[in-house]
């Protein structure tokens, strides 16, 4: 019974929070400078607005100008924007990151934080997530807004999807300004976006990836016109051509890079081609196995390599490993030989598969 009582008064704290606004939460979490940010670090402000954000949602992506321009007005006016991350990085599918070089991560946050030059605090929620629980955020982006009295006026999306950075069709910016001069009524507005992935999604990251290790991975022998054929035809969407031996020093983890990536971009288009030479073709396939690398895999006999030859980079030592990355119309974006330049890669697919 008192289960049940407690439950009914759950719900109608909720409910009063959706009719009428709710309180601003305590904050207690780690920013991207590995401080700890509180309540405290904006008592003085006037209005305080928390956004939350994910690396690798395309819509938060779009909004990036949007709300460092948003955040520049508010700290003019002693306002403070505070910006959170709300994943748990481990229940995000591959295929969810193929519109991000960075997954959300506290360490991909930093270097999102430093490529993006973003002028707000940044901070992780996603390993307890208690901010987003607290304000019963669905969503990123979406935008939670209170005023002098720590009240929340508005809960919703940052402007429109349409034109993201047109901040005069901004839904934030403009409660905010009306607030400002009179007392404004609770907004809330439709939110479009990804997800927020909390630990109720593990099971589903992990069979999602339990699937892909089942995958079948195979090998064949290739001749000369055949690798011709695909260096010809196989670019009419970004490309990698992988030539590797087994005994290559970073094998392993140059084969384990490119199943990752593959894995994360294949859905949007992205082809990856491996050639293996200077072994037997079991044991190229035993080690495409366990690197899980379910791409078209190729074993050239011999060590004829001529077509590839060209894309060797000048003064090079060795013929492997080297990566070659192709853009459309065979154009190259990057050609190297050695250790995987992991995000470098996603980083370049990300533009050009746009």
């Amino acid at each position: 019974m008192k289960k049940v009582i407690f439950i009914y008064i759950l719900f109608l704290v909720n409910l009063s929070r959706m009719l009428l606004g709710g309180d601003l939460p305590v904050i207690k979490l780690k920013n991207v400078d590995d401080k700890e940010y509180t309540n405290m670090n904006f008592i003085k402000s006037e209005f305080v607005c928390i956004i939350f954000y994910s690396n690798h949602c395309r819509v938060s992506q779009q909004f990036e100008f949007a709300i460092k321009e948003i955040a520049k007005k508010f700290q003019e006016s002693n306002s403070t924007i505070v910006v959170v991350s709300p994943n748990n990085e481990n229940a995000i599918i591959p295929d969810e990151l193929a519109y991000s070089d960075l997954s959300d991560g506290f360490d991909d946050m930093k270097k999102r934080y430093l490529q993006r030059q973003f002028n707000f605090p940044f901070l992780y929620d996603g390993r307890k997530q208690t901010l987003s629980t607290s304000l019963q955020a669905s969503t990123t982006p979406q935008a939670f807004l209170f005023n002098q009295e720590r009240k929340l006026i508005y809960n919703g999306r940052i402007g429109d999807y349409n034109e993201p950075k047109n901040l005069e069709k901004s839904d934030l910016l403009r409660v905010y300004i009306e607030a400002r001069h009179k007392n404004r009524e609770f907004l809330k507005t439709k939110v479009h976006g990804s997800s927020i992935k909390s630990s109720r999604n593990l099971e589903i990251a992990e069979q999602v990836k339990r699937r892909y290790s089942k995958e079948k991975v195979t090998i064949r022998e290739i001749e000369k016109p055949t690798l011709e054929f695909y260096l010809e035809f196989g670019t009419k969407n970004p490309s990698i051509f992988y030539l590797w031996e087994t005994t290559d020093t970073n094998s392993r983890e140059n084969l384990l890079a490119l199943s990752e990536i593959y894995k994360i971009f294949r859905k949007r288009g992205f082809k990856l081609y491996t050639f293996c030479i200077g072994s037997s073709k079991e044991n190229a396939l035993m080690c495409l196995k366990q690197a899980q690398l379910s791409s078209i895999n190729f074993y050239i006999p011999g060590k004829d390599i001529t077509p590839l030859t060209q894309f060797i980079p000048p003064n090079s030592r060795s013929v492997t490993p080297l990566t070659v990355f192709l853009g459309t119309n065979k154009k190259i974006i990057l050609s190297l030989i050695g250790k995987i330049k992991k995000q470098e890669i996603k980083k370049h697919l990300v533009d050009k598969l746009k």
